[in-house]
């Protein structure tokens, strides 16, 4: 039989408790991914489509600037029939005006942005005309209905719609009003 070794009485014996070692991060989430993984496959099986792309992220707020909208406009904004090229036309107005609510375009800058004829935009932009969305300042700028959209605090729009009051009430938008088709 062996002989445990003897320690000297100058060195005392040295205890090591081990714990259970927690299984690598890595591996975790790997087996995650991995049956992750095979769940999108078993969708491409279906029909659907497979990315590398990273997921994607909840909408957040871009920029630093505040749209102010009237809400009843916009709410009424499908009794005006406008087209499509209109919506695009005014959408691309509302998000790109300055303090003044000029928008610096010209047709032929917004047809090449929309890839669609310069006329399609003229009819568009002469929609929104009609309806006192937007009217031309001079070429190449146009204003938006500052009482529509705006895009800065509330002092500086209180003060462009004291300075444009003549303009403004020579430029109403008016909400259509709509028959109901089953009362005629």
């Amino acid at each position: 039989m062996a002989q445990p070794l003897r320690r000297s009485a100058q060195a005392p014996a040295k205890t090591f408790r081990l714990a259970p070692a927690p299984p690598p991060s890595d591996a975790v989430n790997g087996m995650e991914s991995a049956q992750q993984l095979l769940l999108r496959f078993e969708e491409l099986i279906d029909g659907g489509t497979f990315t590398k792309d990273a997921p994607r992220r909840p909408y957040v707020f871009y920029g630093t600037q505040h749209l102010s909208m009237s809400q009843v406009i916009e709410d009424n904004l499908w009794k005006f029939k406008l087209s499509g090229m209109s919506r695009d036309v005014l959408d691309h107005m509302k998000t790109n005006h300055d303090a003044e609510a000029l928008v610096e375009m010209t047709q032929s800058e917004l047809a090449g942005k929309f890839g669609v004829s310069q006329s399609k935009v003229s009819r568009a932009i002469t929609q929104l005309s009609h309806h006192n969305f937007t009217w031309k300042e001079r070429r190449g700028v146009y204003r938006l209905h500052p009482l529509y959209a705006y895009r800065w605090g509330s002092i500086k729009q209180r003060r462009l719609v004291r300075s444009l009051e003549k303009v403004l009430l020579a430029h109403e938008i008016v909400i259509p009003t709509v028959r109901n088709e089953a009362t005629r």
